[in-house]
């Protein structure tokens, strides 16, 4: 045995790396929340988030049910940052722009015109145009589904597959998982994930090498897809564990949607430590802001898969009433 196997055989001492290894990535976590934060991307001049916050919250005022003159302070907010930024056709700005108009109706409709900031937003938005609908619309749920079957026929039938056809994934097939993926809540609307196809031969490799998970897959014919999130989205400390649960929840409608189209899956969480963490990221070209959270692997479907059994716990061991 050498001194690493025999360190590591020893129960006490084995603990305490770990632990310190715990510790050293999660004050890896926290020094890139601090760098990269809302406040720290607005003052290197990355305004893309701040400006969806301000959209998200005036969006929310015209939906009250009393409603009242407000937003202020949000309109200046955001007329300072759409003024400051250079690129003018993004989406953030054209959004911004949009729910400015909106605010701008919405106190027309209820006779404001002569509150406060009225008439410099009006002068903003002189030279604008406006691409998106944004503000408030009225919402009726419409249910399609003729009966539960329908839903439960892609929910309960979809499970995790590590083998695949030898076939790339169609365009049209993976149209309906990116628009499932666009569609789902994130927090405050910042939409602050992303899917990133692999095509590149070299990356699949390196992915290939450094995914922890991957023994049972076929790795010549599993496609990767990486799922990021934006840590330039994040607001204060409270929020520090928001980039892993909206991803975790753009992945649940991606994968869904995959299955709705035939193709199989497997999320695979990115647990690696911080060196190659940073390696992949780099050879991925991310942003020094953007992290990853899940890796997808995916294909088609073979005619018959073997999965493990994974039993699921009874309905009563994870609801409680209180």
């Amino acid at each position: 045995m050498n001194v690493n196997q025999i360190l590591k055989s020893n129960p006490v001492i084995r603990c305490f790396g770990k632990k310190v290894k715990i510790y050293n990535e999660f004050c890896h976590d926290a020094q890139n929340f601090a760098k990269y934060y809302v406040e720290s991307a607005e003052k290197s001049g990355d305004y893309r988030y701040s400006i969806m916050l301000l959209v998200h919250s005036l969006e929310k005022g015209m939906c009250m049910p009393n409603p009242r003159p407000f937003g202020f302070d949000k309109v200046r907010d955001l007329m300072r940052l759409l003024g400051n930024y250079s690129e003018k056709s993004c989406f953030e700005y054209e959004v911004g722009v949009s729910v400015l108009n909106a605010w701008k109706v919405f106190f027309e409709e209820h006779n404001w015109q002569s509150e406060k900031y009225y008439k410099e937003v009006v002068a903003f938005l002189s030279t604008k145009k406006f691409v998106y609908e944004t503000g408030y619309k009225k919402y009726l749920p419409v249910i399609e589904l003729e009966n539960e079957e329908d839903f439960e026929k892609i929910i309960f039938s979809r499970h995790s597959v590590r083998d695949y056809k030898d076939e790339p994934i169609k365009n049209k097939d993976l149209k309906l998982a990116l628009k499932a993926f666009v569609e789902t809540p994130t927090a405050c609307n910042r939409q602050m994930c992303r899917v990133i196809g692999v095509k590149d031969t070299k990356i699949k490799t390196e992915l290939n090498k450094v995914i922890i998970g991957l023994p049972g897959f076929n790795k010549e014919h599993v496609n990767f897809f990486i799922i990021t999130y934006d840590l330039a989205a994040f607001a204060y400390s409270g929020e520090r564990q928001q980039g892993l649960l909206n991803t975790g929840l753009c992945t649940m409608n991606f994968v869904n949607a995959l299955h709705a189209k035939g193709i199989g899956s497997c999320c695979l969480q990115w647990s690696n430590k911080h060196s190659e963490d940073r390696r992949i990221r780099k050879l991925l070209g991310l942003k020094d802001s953007e992290r990853i959270g899940v890796i997808v692997g995916a294909g088609y479907y073979l005619p018959e898969n073997t999965i493990p059994c994974s039993v699921r716990r009874p309905i009563s061991d994870i609801y409680i009433e209180v």
